[in-house]
C-alpha cells in the first residue's frame, strides 16, 4: 500500500480530506467530479456541477455520530419531508484556461466562478416496493444526451457509462424473487 500511495498523491489527498457526516441528506453538499461542456452558438464552457442544500450544510459531531444507526440518513429523510419538500441549488463551477478537465482527481481552485443553473426539489420518497419496481427501469447515464451539453474528454465518463449499462441490464433481468429477498432482508434489518 505505501508504494501505491507514493505514486498516487491524489489518493492520499482524498484519504486525508475530512469527511464529516451530515445531519441529513438535505444538509449535505454534493460535488460532480467530472467536467462537462456547455455548448452554445459555437462557444464552449467547461464546468463541474455542485449541488448545495438550501437549508444550509449541517454535520453531526463525531460524538453524536456514535449514537446514530448505520441507516440514520435514510431514517431521517421521511421525517424531514413531513412538513414539506427540501431543496438544493444546482450550481456550476466554471473552468478557466489551464484547468484540467479530463481527470476527475484534479481539483479546480475555489476561486473559480460559480453560476446558479436551477434547483432540485425533493418532494417524496418511494416505498421500498415502488423503488424496487422503478430500479428495473431507470439507469444513470453520466454521458449527457441533451442538446447543448456534451461530455468532456475525461475517459472515466465512458467507463462509468459502460458499467452503468451493465448494472441496468442486470436489474432488469433480476427475477422478482430476488426483489422479494431484498425486501425481506431490508425488513429484517429494520426489525432488529
Amino acid at each position: 500500500m505505501p508504494e501505491f500511495l507514493s505514486r498516487h498523491p491524489e489518493t492520499v489527498r482524498f484519504l486525508q480530506d475530512p469527511k464529516p457526516s451530515p445531519v441529513s441528506f438535505a444538509t449535505q453538499r454534493y460535488f460532480g467530479v467530472n467536467a462537462f461542456k456547455f455548448v452554445r452558438d459555437g462557444s464552449t464552457t467547461l464546468l463541474r456541477y455542485r449541488i448545495v442544500p438550501v437549508a444550509g450544510e449541517e454535520y453531526v459531531s463525531d460524538e453524536d455520530l456514535k449514537t446514530k444507526s448505520a441507516t440514520y440518513l435514510f431514517d431521517e429523510t421521511p421525517k424531514r419531508l413531513e412538513p414539506g419538500p427540501f431543496e438544493f441549488k444546482l450550481l456550476a463551477q466554471i473552468a478557466e484556461d489551464g484547468d484540467i478537465t479530463d481527470n476527475a482527481t484534479e481539483i479546480w481552485p475555489e476561486e473559480r466562478k460559480i453560476v446558479e443553473l436551477g434547483s432540485i426539489r425533493v418532494e417524496e420518497i418511494l416505498s421500498d416496493e415502488e423503488s424496487l419496481k422503478e430500479q428495473k427501469h431507470i439507469i444513470f447515464d453520466p454521458i449527457p444526451r441533451v442538446e447543448g451539453v456534451d461530455a468532456s474528454d475525461d475517459p472515466l465518463l465512458d467507463v462509468r457509462a459502460s458499467v452503468y449499462l451493465i448494472s441496468g441490464k442486470q436489474r432488469r433481468e433480476a427475477k422478482d424473487d430476488q426483489a422479494a429477498n431484498v425486501r425481506q432482508t431490508a425488513e429484517a434489518k429494520a426489525a432488529s
